[in-house]
């Protein structure tokens, strides 16, 4: 499969700066049955790097060399799409040139706080001058735009901005790596029909992500519910649009003793569930276009 979402960038630099890179080997058994994926370096506020992750020195150019590096070194069999989730600390359009060079193809302007770009969903502020040329830029040297973790003002300042460059000509990349849909989950995170269909519009697709708070607030049957959001996102936007998304949080727990909500994909038993789940609905071929294909297609344009 392809996996949409996986914060690996932020587990191999947090390794680097512990100077212990067994946990590295654990994921390298965990992934045999990931062909690729985005693999996400996310940022959070200042207080969060530092309690969470014990990151103090936030060097944006510095941190996405290191460990896209140690990717290469690592994990040389896998595809891979390099990500930044939360624009914060990338100075100017100018340094996100410089990490486009680097191998960026794919950014969220924010994760769930406000910073000089726009808003994710712990705000109401919409996409800010400086955004908008952020985003040009970011369009303009052929990154995709990651609507994920995004309020709903900063979701549709973003869409309309895209569909005004689309019309001019550009060459707009867009998804949301890792939601759900809101109808079925009513967490700020998901998405509404409005917003799903916007990003069907601009031809790109919407990851679905096994975190449990994003799949049912009720927790009953959470293999169930997910494959709910899997069909309910193909009912509105068709099976050439959707994709598997893990977001596995295991490392806060095994890193950093922190506790996470039930996540239903893990990439230890990825294969077993994701063949449970898919298997009694949709036929070898729609499989296909799922966990691999769609993702596959999307980044090859």
């Amino acid at each position: 499969m392809f996996d949409a979402h996986y914060d690996l960038l932020t587990i191999l630099y947090c390794c680097y700066l512990k100077n212990d890179f067994s946990y590295i080997e654990k994921i390298k058994k965990d992934l045999k049955d990931v062909k690729g994926l985005i693999a996400n370096l996310y940022f959070m506020s200042k207080e969060e790097m530092k309690e969470e992750l014990e990151i103090e020195d936030i060097n944006v150019f510095e941190m996405f060399k290191i460990s896209t590096n140690l990717f290469k070194e690592h994990f040389r069999d896998k595809e891979v799409i390099f990500s930044i989730e939360g624009c914060d600390y990338i100075k100017d359009t100018k340094e996100l040139e410089n990490l486009y060079h680097l191998g960026l193809r794919n950014i969220l302007l924010v994760w769930n706080n406000k910073n000089k770009y726009g808003s994710g969903n712990r705000t109401e502020e919409g996409l800010t001058e400086l955004g908008r040329e952020f985003i040009k830029k970011a369009v303009s040297l052929g990154i995709s735009i990651d609507l994920s973790h995004m309020n709903k003002n900063t979701f549709w300042d973003t869409v309309k901005l895209l569909e005004r460059f689309k019309d001019e000509r550009m060459l707009v990349k867009v998804l949301a790596s890792h939601s759900n849909s809101y109808k079925l989950c009513q967490n700020k995170r998901n998405l509404n029909d409005d917003q799903i269909l916007a990003i069907k519009k601009l031809g790109g697709i919407i990851g679905l992500v096994g975190y449990g708070p994003f799949i049912n607030a009720e927790e009953k049957d959470l293999e169930q519910n997910y494959l709910e959001h899997i069909k309910y996102m193909e009912s509105l936007i068709g099976i050439d649009n959707i994709a598997i998304a893990t977001d596995n949080m295991d490392f806060a727990q095994d890193l950093f003793g922190i506790d996470e909500d039930i996540s239903l994909l893990n990439h230890k038993t990825l294969k077993e569930k994701l063949n449970k789940i898919l298997s009694n609905y949709y036929k070898e071929k729609e499989k296909e276009k799922i966990l691999y294909k769609n993702v596959k297609k999307y980044f090859k344009q």
